[in-house]
């Protein structure tokens, strides 16, 4: 009997996660029976539409338990497997103890990184190290799941307890077609970066490369999302370095936008995925990356893009001057990038992995040991 299965997500912003887990949900739900998604709105965006896939938006404790419940609760005896995610894996394990729980982990974590998650006894969001989370009920959990090599083999490392972690990437709807090549005619490398202006994205290093005198007259940096802790920084190191940046804020029409550009950068040395990535091959456009994360599992570097070292300035500045000086090389890669995105990092490939380990579980898991 397939089971029934439960996505479960804690939503505070605007961001790629959020689009993974709507389209997962609706990939999932086009292959199993009965799909239920529980979206815990806290300051983030509505769940978008991902039908067949039923949604049930909450917005705090008691109904997220309450709603949890319910759609755990199966009259017709078929087996439930929730796939949750690091936030509230433990909250889910004692609200849904009769389901099979697999936590998703979308983070390349390390001991001492800072988790916001649900505490599992009264709900609030707190701040913990993954040592620090409730192995007392996470020792029920039969298999985890990163959706990098990165993001899996981290885990490995630094969970007190891990009887199997596998890993599954993440699948991006891409444009049927590539977007058109709108691109503005200002004779500049247009290099475009997506990410909420949190320090961990390190949208500074993006800054200081392109403020470079041999660059800051001939590229243009723009970054497109939601404005986050790093922002007043950002706009005065910009001001103060005369840098060629704009923040363009938060999009809606992500492929279509990077169309615009030559080439998306990245700086986080902690990216679980990378989504944007993605979207710009989605666009027809490569990726330069930090050597670092998950990141150079999605960009072979001189083939789809360019990876750089994550702590040498001067390696960034190189690797923009490259950019700069070969734009056909450019088109080339971006028409590879597309080609590989539409070959692995499809929504029904991702959907398929997940259902195929969701068929794989078995009711009475047996208990974790700790790792070595």
């Amino acid at each position: 009997m397939v089971p029934h299965v439960v996505l479960t997500w804690v939503t505070t912003a605007r961001g790629g996660a959020e689009n993974s887990v709507t389209e997962l949900a609706g990939s999932l739900a086009r292959l199993a029976p009965s799909v239920d998604v529980v979206w815990w709105r806290q300051g983030g965006p509505t769940a978008a539409p991902c039908a067949p896939a039923r949604v049930h938006e909450v917005t705090d404790w008691d109904d997220y338990m309450a709603t949890l419940s319910r759609v755990c609760e199966r009259a017709d005896g078929r087996p439930v497997v929730v796939i949750s995610n690091h936030r509230t894996a433990a909250a889910d394990v004692m609200i849904a103890p009769n389901a099979r729980v697999i936590p998703v982990v979308r983070h390349v974590v390390n001991a001492d990184q800072v988790l916001r998650v649900i505490d599992p006894y009264d709900g609030a969001m707190v701040e913990r190290t993954i040592g620090g989370l409730w192995w007392d009920l996470l020792a029920a959990v039969p298999v985890w799941v990163g959706i990098s090599q990165a993001s899996s083999a981290a885990l490995r490392t630094h969970a007190p307890q891990a009887r199997f972690v596998t890993t599954i990437h993440n699948g991006v709807a891409i444009p049927v077609t590539i977007p058109p090549h709108n691109r503005l005619a200002t004779g500049r490398l247009l290099v475009a970066c997506v990410a909420r202006t949190v320090p961990w994205k390190r949208v500074d290093r993006l800054v200081r490369a392109v403020a470079d005198p041999r660059l800051s007259t001939a590229v243009r940096l723009d970054v497109f999302g939601e404005p986050g802790s790093h922002q007043t920084d950002l706009t005065d190191l910009v001001s103060d370095l005369a840098a060629p940046v704009h923040f363009m804020g938060f999009t809606d029409n992500l492929p279509q936008r990077l169309a615009e550009y030559d080439l998306l950068a990245t700086a986080s040395v902690q990216e679980g995925f990378g989504r944007a990535v993605i979207d710009a091959a989605g666009a027809g456009v490569p990726s330069l990356v930090p050597d670092a994360g998950a990141s150079p599992e999605l960009v072979i570097d001189g083939l789809t893009g360019m990876v750089y070292k994550p702590d040498d300035l001067g390696d960034l500045v190189a690797a923009l001057t490259d950019a700069l000086l070969d734009r056909p090389l450019l088109a080339q890669m971006g028409k590879v990038a597309r080609a590989l995105a539409e070959g692995w990092y499809t929504p029904g490939r991702c959907a398929a992995q997940y259902l195929t380990l969701v068929l794989g579980q078995r009711p009475l898991p047996r208990p974790l040991v700790a790792a070595q």
